[in-house]
């Protein structure tokens, strides 16, 4: 790893959050993604652009609605900030992987480059990934704004 990337993931690590232990962390982190969950299903309730149902295509009306409300009149209109919501698009997509391809499975664990801080993400044998936050890609390069589902594809295709 060269110098600057070990600074950037330095920098990375040294946001995540701090606990005593893996079974510590794993309480917390397993209790914000299940309340993290839920708040998308509560603020998405007043909604007729997304339903979390957990179907896979699902993830094209989260992202469209992603941009309306970002867009549009803002995502504080539905009752959360900016990077509450992406964290709930994050925890999201891990669940719509984890119920839809069998493989995978949730888990948490320490940083690498930072011993005390974990993270949170599902894996399956041959691939991991981490879900601390999920911002869909720019529009400038998302012009049919599908990069969470194309996400979920590259991740779950056999």
């Amino acid at each position: 790893m060269t110098k600057d990337g070990l600074r950037t993931a330095t920098l990375f690590g040294s946001k995540l959050p701090a606990f005593r232990d893996q079974a510590e962390a794993e309480d917390v982190l397993f209790g914000q993604r299940d309340a993290l969950l839920g708040v998308l299903g509560k603020v998405s309730r007043g909604s007729s652009a997304f339903r979390p149902d957990f179907r896979p295509e699902s993830l094209k009306d989260l992202e469209r609605w992603y941009f309306e409300l970002s867009e549009g009149a803002g995502i504080g209109t539905i009752g959360i900030d900016e990077e509450t919501f992406e964290r709930t698009i994050a925890m999201y997509l891990g669940e719509v992987i984890v119920r839809n391809a069998p493989a995978y499975g949730w888990f948490v664990a320490e940083f690498t480059f930072e011993p005390g801080r974990f993270e949170i993400g599902v894996r399956s044998p041959l691939l991991q990934v981490m879900l601390s936050r999920l911002s869909p890609a720019p529009r400038e390069r998302n012009k049919r704004e599908l990069s969470i589902w194309r996400m979920y594809r590259k991740y779950t295709r056999p």
